[in-house]
């Protein structure tokens, strides 16, 4: 139970503990995130109020790497997890889709298996393949089962509470989706366009289509960060001066190119950002309307960097923004993941009819044949979490959603168009706004888990070795029976 004891009235900023805390994550080095008891007390909840899209003036993304939502969340209670009833069996070995088939194995199959981060290596878990081809083919058509012979035996590993304790935290807290798939059956890039424009040029009218991880590109369809600029609604990506190439894809389109340092495409979507200018512009207000931010290497997840530096980094930048109570009361965080690397997930993803307009590819020379074509999507589940005063109280929303709905969302609060999305995935994806039909609005922020112990642990657990695959000794992995309230 909170302490509800009088205390005198507090600044709305907290500048102290922004500048000796948030703003302090540089090279590798991050600041803890757990709020201090006069900052939760400073924003003690006023009579709570329905949500409206009207309320919100801030938007902040990140979209973190590769991690799948049953190897993050699968155990956990009340979501769409290990314990799905609804779990497809195989058509091959007529078992459920967790019995995944291995012929490695002796008993031919492997199921999902814990991996400790407390007394192994495992918060460095190898990367898995998650190539175009490799993602189609463990989907099989849907038929689920092709993940071992796709991705090898570490797609099958999953975390537990005590592993990434911040991750649950957030969505123990506020609203968790169990129904969020990936945009694209591929890699970074594909997804990260998708989050950015609502295409990968399936058609290749702008230099497209993209399929794979780029470094680099020469591409010409319209972005949504130009819709907001032809619109005048504020936006910045904050290339942090040590993200990697991979997070922004803005600069692989020809207008950011052509684009001269001065204007809005330059300055938002090109310049690199200096380290701490995005703590700075929450503390002073200046936050634009419409924020992507990208985590340098070190912090982004992706396997083999761990999910404790991950949470050191995102902490850091929600604790900036709930430093500035007027800045958290109108500031709405999505968090999500770009796909799912090569780790497992056991739902099957919706895909289109074949022949499903701006859905379909056609690859016949490169990947074989498959009737029409591929379809590009939807991709496995992947975490996505929305932390705001509108979203708290543990809820989990099931409204199929992919990398479209964030856009879809934008387009809610702004008013401003995306004209890059497919009919199927207006048809088939929220716009999140589902996420946003609990209870009321509580500005509150929760008394969050402290995320340097979990570095410096896993800074010494890394240099372990890592978990054996198991063989003859598998069990069903647990997921605890309990409830948590749906949004609608």
């Amino acid at each position: 139970m909170p302490d509800e004891s009088p205390i005198p009235p507090s600044p709305r900023i907290s500048r102290r503990r922004l500048l000796t805390g948030a703003a302090a994550l540089g090279g590798a080095t991050a600041a803890s995130a757990a709020l201090p008891l006069n900052l939760r007390k400073a924003l003690a909840a006023p009579a709570p109020r329905s949500f409206s899209p009207k309320e919100i003036k801030h938007v902040v993304m990140v979209m973190q790497e590769n991690r799948s939502f049953d190897h993050y969340f699968g155990t956990m209670p009340g979501v769409r997890g290990f314990a799905d009833p609804r779990a497809i069996k195989l058509g091959t070995t007529k078992e459920s889709v967790f019995y995944q088939p291995y012929s490695a194995n002796p008993l031919g199959y492997l199921l999902p298996f814990h991996v400790d981060t407390l007394n192994t290596g495992a918060q460095a878990i190898p990367d898995t393949d998650h190539s175009w081809g490799t993602q189609h083919q463990a989907w099989d058509s849907g038929k689920m089962d092709q993940w071992l012979p796709a991705k090898g035996p570490w797609t099958m590993a999953y975390y537990e509470r005590q592993d990434i304790p911040f991750h649950w935290a957030l969505a123990e807290h506020f609203t968790i989706f169990d129904n969020y798939h990936c945009s694209i059956l591929g890699p970074t890039t594909p997804n990260r366009m998708m989050w950015l424009t609502g295409s990968i040029d399936p058609n290749g009218q702008g230099g497209g289509p993209v399929l794979e991880t780029v470094t680099s590109g020469a591409y010409n369809w319209p972005t949504y960060a130009e819709a907001l600029t032809d619109a005048g609604v504020s936006w910045k990506w904050y290339n942090d001066a040590g993200s990697n190439l991979y997070m922004n894809t803005l600069p692989y389109f020809v207008n950011f190119q052509k684009a001269d340092p001065g204007s809005v495409l330059y300055d938002s979507g090109v310049a690199k950002a200096t380290t701490g200018q995005f703590e700075h512009d929450c503390l002073t207000g200046n936050l634009p309307t419409v924020t992507w931010l990208g985590a340098p290497e070190t912090y982004w997840e992706h396997p083999s960097n761990t999910p404790a530096l991950g949470a050191q980094w995102l902490s850091a930048k929600i604790d900036a923004i709930a430093s500035n109570r007027e800045l958290w009361e109108s500031t709405v965080f999505i968090l999500n993941y770009d796909e799912n690397d090569g780790l497992f997930d056991h739902v099957v993803p919706p895909t289109p009819p074949a022949g499903t307009p701006d859905e379909f590819i056609t690859l016949n020379s490169i990947y074989g044949t498959q009737g029409d074509g591929y379809p590009s999507g939807m991709g496995f589940r992947v975490p996505c979490i929305i932390v705001s005063p509108w979203t708290q109280g543990g809820f989990v929303c099931s409204d199929i959603s992919d990398h479209t709905s964030v856009l879809q969302f934008l387009e809610v609060v702004t008013g401003v168009p995306c004209s890059q999305i497919s009919d199927w995935r207006r048809q088939t994806a929220s716009d999140l706004t589902g996420a946003f039909s609990g209870p009321g609005y509580n500005p509150a922020l929760p008394d969050l888990p402290d995320t340097n112990g979990a570095v410096w642990l896993s800074d010494y657990t890394t240099t372990l070795p890592l978990p054996s695959i198991p063989t003859t000794n598998q069990t069903f992995p647990y997921q605890p029976r309990g409830h948590r309230p749906h949004t609608r």
